[in-house]
Formats: C-alpha cells, sequence, structure tokens
C-alpha cells in the first residue's frame, strides 16, 4: 500500500490560513483520484485544517502540538521551514507505516499527482524507491501547464516515492512528542536532507548504496503562485500543455477560467518588473 503524507504549516506562521486549507483540498482531491485505491493519505497539521475534507475513510487527520517555527508570515527562514516540515513528515510516515503502508510519498500540500502513481508503485515493489527527473509546473490560475523535462525533482517536493524500509522511520513515534524530541528520533540529518527538502534526496540515499530510480513518466505538477511555496510568481521556459482534456483528467486539476487566466498573466508581468526593477536598484 502507497501512503501520500502532507502537512501544513503552523497557522501562526501562515498570512492566510483558511486559504493555504483551501489548496489543501484541491491537493487531497488529486491524490484520492489514484486509480490504484489501495492506498492510505495523512495530513499532518496543528489544527484541523480550515476547509471541507473530503470524505473519504482512506484519509487521516494527524495533530501535532508544535509551537510556531523560526519562520513567520513574510519573513521565510529556511532552517525554520525545513525543521516544522521534516518533522511533521516524520510523524506523518510513522503513521503511514504503523498503518502497513510499506511505500511513502511527500506531497505539498499545494501540488496535483497523477492517477497512476500508486498502480505503478504496486507494480513493482522490489524497486526501493523512484524520483521524478520530469513533471509539470502550473502558474495558479493559468489555462496551461509547462512540461519539466530535467531534474524536476530538484525543483519540486512532491517528487519522490520512497520504500519504508528504506526511509526507516519508526512505526511508533507519538504525535504528541515535541518537534525536538521528533527530530532526534528520526535523525536530524535525515529529516532536513529528506523530508524538510527535497533536493539532495538521491544522493542522501546513493551515499548509503541505494539507487532511486526515475520514475517512468511525468508524475506531478508543481503549483507556483499559491504563497505556499518559497517561489513566488516566475516564468520559465518549456512547452506548454493545455489543462483541459488529458492533463484535467490524469492529475484532477480543474481547467481555470479564462479571467483567472489573464489575471495571472498580469501578476506574473508584474512579479517580472518588479525583480527587474529591484536588480536595478
Amino acid at each position: 500500500m502507497l501512503a501520500f503524507v502532507t502537512s501544513l504549516p503552523h497557522p501562526a506562521n501562515c498570512a492566510s490560513y483558511p486559504a493555504r486549507s483551501a489548496l489543501l483540498a484541491d491537493t487531497l482531491g488529486s491524490i484520492l483520484g489514484q486509480q490504484d485505491r489501495d492506498i492510505h493519505v495523512v495530513v499532518v497539521a496543528n489544527e484541523p485544517p480550515a476547509c471541507l475534507l473530503p470524505d473519504d475513510s482512506r484519509l487521516e487527520v494527524v495533530l501535532v502540538r508544535y509551537p510556531p517555527s523560526a519562520s513567520t508570515p513574510g519573513k521565510p527562514s529556511l532552517v525554520g521551514i525545513e525543521t516544522d516540515k521534516g518533522a511533521k513528515l516524520g510523524i506523518g510516515t510513522s503513521v503511514a507505516t504503523a498503518r502497513g503502508s510499506d511505500h511513502v510519498m511527500w506531497v505539498d500540500s499545494d501540488d496535483y499527482i497523477h492517477r497512476d502513481i500508486a498502480g505503478t508503485v504496486a507494480a513493482s515493489p522490489q524497486v526501493p524507491g523512484w524520483y521524478f527527473d520530469a513533471g509539470f509546473y502550473h502558474i495558479r490560475g493559468e489555462r496551461r501547464v509547462t512540461r519539466v523535462v530535467h531534474e524536476f525533482h530538484q525543483r519540486n517536493g512532491s517528487s519522490h516515492v520512497l520504500r519504508t524500509d528504506v526511509v526507516a522511520i519508526p512505526a511508533d513515534l507519538d504525535p504528541g512528542m515535541s518537534r525536538d524530541d521528533v527530530l532526534d528520533a528520526i535523525g536530524r540529518n535525515k529529516a532536513t536532507q529528506i523530508m524538510g527538502r527535497h533536493r539532495p534526496i538521491v544522493e542522501f540515499f546513493e551515499n548509503q548504496g541505494i539507487a532511486l530510480e526515475p520514475f517512468p513518466f511525468p508524475a506531478a505538477i508543481w503549483e507556483i503562485g499559491t504563497g505556499e511555496n518559497c517561489t513566488g510568481v516566475f516564468a520559465a521556459s518549456g512547452r506548454k500543455e493545455p489543462i483541459a482534456g488529458r492533463i484535467a483528467e490524469e492529475f484532477g486539476i480543474a481547467v481555470p477560467s479564462r479571467v483567472s487566466a489573464a489575471q495571472a498573466v498580469l501578476s506574473v508581468f508584474g512579479a517580472r518588473v518588479s525583480r527587474h526593477l529591484g536588480r536595478g536598484s
């Protein structure tokens, strides 16, 4: 069974916790659309998400009691983000392992994933893990996605599937533990390197003699411009594909309206201008 684990930041670290929760609802809809229904979904948060969650027995919300991290709204601290996220995903992975999951995928709470991930993983249980070399990014509001043909996993956190025995997170971690105790139980290096971040995962396991394989097809959409990630809104080159049709069906992403698409174009243009002016000052 494949477990999908995601986390929400502490409400005190969010400019708009309800808006973040609304993004989570879209992500959960995408996850629960897996063709292979033998999955478990774990959401780790400090308090119940401020949105209507899907009514699905495969979905479990786990609450932790961590105080706000060192990261504050408008002033993100990478150390604070990595330790908080790493501890929460560690708890979620522990819960998933205790429920009998043999694989885990960590999913950012504003992304979309392909409906055939669970089936592909179930067909090759001997593989220790995969990384998504290819994927898509979507500027929120636009009616097209852009293909990333190489090193998608170096840019996005929803880009790895790992066997739980390879991750080796204890199955008996208590959600009532402090964040520091969770980090100590997991191993701080592991928590920050492979759960709090995503860039070093392939190298992390290579150093242990474990070779991860590239996933056989682009399997995630990185949602940009939501405020959930650290990238903000930006534009990059790549082949664009319409959301309507195949992408919408395979990833469970709604087709934005033409009005929202126009607003997204203006937002990207404004971000480009601001960055250009900032470099020139």
